[in-house]
């Protein structure tokens, strides 16, 4: 590189600002000086950055540095007499330019990407990119045929190997595009399978949230019972306490009667004793009627949590359902442009097969216009010969 520039570096730079300014001719120098690491991707990048901001033509800007390398292969061949030392140096030339070409390139469709357009579009365009590049390569290999035979001709050949590659990175690209196709199709159905396991557990959180609304109902009923059972043991807890207070009264006459009141007696103390039992038995009842009572309480709040629980569930349950049926959609979306990205990776491949044929026959012509130009040559020094014989005859 550094050899390149010491022989042509002002023929290049002198191009570069003749048509495209002083800013330009600094960043074709910086591709010829610096070293290829990641600041000089950075730098030959930027102009790739600025066209997609713009939206610049990728075609137009391939033109247009088509122009220079030709005016640039058109200065070398003039100022170097060596052929091969012009084989090399335009060889380096195409070399760089194609470099550059390919970041630009790689650049903007990294921004593409990022960009998350339609990918069947980004796919397309990037593919129109690739060939109106090796078009204009060979527009301009075509006018340096015209210039000087036998360096065209080498760059023609180059030109074949690069379209041989590009021919496979298409189908390459083809593949991945139906792989991607099958992937996302995979997708849809397990999104599908989740989106039923979803309504499956909504239709559960249903049946659960109306089971927990019977629960509700039911404790609030028992709830009502208990109440009722409670005041039956009040109405016996007073009968209780009226008849301990007449078996008292009783007792009371009884030991006034004397020995005729003896056996009332024992049946009032009977009554009495029977009395205290049954009230020592309400109160029994009644504790543990509170205790039910509590616990019904805490049931029906449990039941209302729950109920609440299972319905903020089925409300979760739907979000997802929503959100699953969201992005079937979109992956259907997807995979519709994938497929229609493959197909036309598919048809791009076969239009580089057929330039890549269209390639090798010009290769063909041109290695026939060299061998013309040889045999030219070959005469013409015959001619001269024969002029200085009859020069030197005449004199």
């Amino acid at each position: 590189m550094r050899r390149f520039w010491d022989a042509a570096g002002d023929i290049v730079e002198e191009a570069a600002r003749r048509q495209f300014g002083e800013e330009e001719a600094q960043r074709v120098r910086d591709y010829f000086t610096l070293a290829y690491d990641a600041d000089w991707i950075h730098l030959t990048a930027e102009p790739g950055f600025a066209m997609y901001t713009a939206g610049a033509s990728v075609p137009e800007f391939v033109a247009a540095r088509a122009r220079l390398a030709a005016e640039i292969i058109l200065a070398i061949e003039e100022r170097f007499a060596d052929q091969a030392q012009r084989a090399d140096l335009v060889a380096t030339l195409n070399r760089v330019f194609s470099v550059v070409y390919d970041v630009l390139v790689a650049q903007i469709a990294l921004l593409e990407a990022n960009e998350a357009a339609d990918e069947r579009g980004q796919q397309s365009q990037a593919f129109e990119r690739k060939v109106t590049e090796l078009v204009g390569k060979g527009v301009s290999q075509s006018e340096a045929l015209i210039k000087r035979t036998s360096s065209t001709a080498a760059a023609a050949r180059g030109m074949l190997g690069k379209t041989s590659e590009v021919a496979a990175a298409a189908e390459q690209s083809a593949t991945a595009m139906r792989e991607a196709a099958q992937t996302a199709a995979g997708l849809i159905r397990a999104i599908e399978d989740a989106r039923s396991e979803v309504e499956v557990a909504a239709g559960v959180a249903t049946r659960a949230g109306d089971q927990a609304e019977q629960a509700v109902k039911v404790s609030q009923a028992l709830s009502s019972h208990v109440e009722a059972i409670e005041s039956i043991l009040g109405l016996i807890r007073d009968i209780a306490g009226q008849t301990n207070l007449l078996a008292l009264n009783a007792t009371i006459e009884a030991a006034r009667a004397g020995d005729a009141g003896r056996g009332f007696a024992v049946v009032a103390q009977e009554v009495k004793s029977l009395a205290s039992q049954t009230a020592r038995a309400t109160d029994d009842i009644t504790a543990k009627i509170s205790a039910i009572q509590q616990a019904t309480r805490e049931t029906v709040e449990a039941n209302g949590s729950i109920k609440g629980t299972v319905e903020e569930v089925e409300t979760s349950a739907n979000r997802i359902r929503e959100a699953m049926e969201l992005q079937a959609q979109t992956v259907t979306m997807i995979t519709a442009a994938v497929d229609e990205t493959a197909l036309a990776a598919d048809s791009m491949s076969s239009t580089i097969a057929a330039i890549r044929s269209d390639t090798e026959n010009v290769a063909k012509d041109i290695d026939n216009v060299e061998q013309g130009f040889g045999e030219f040559g070959a005469q013409m020094a015959d001619f001269r010969a024969a002029a200085r014989d009859f020069v030197s005859r005449v004199a």
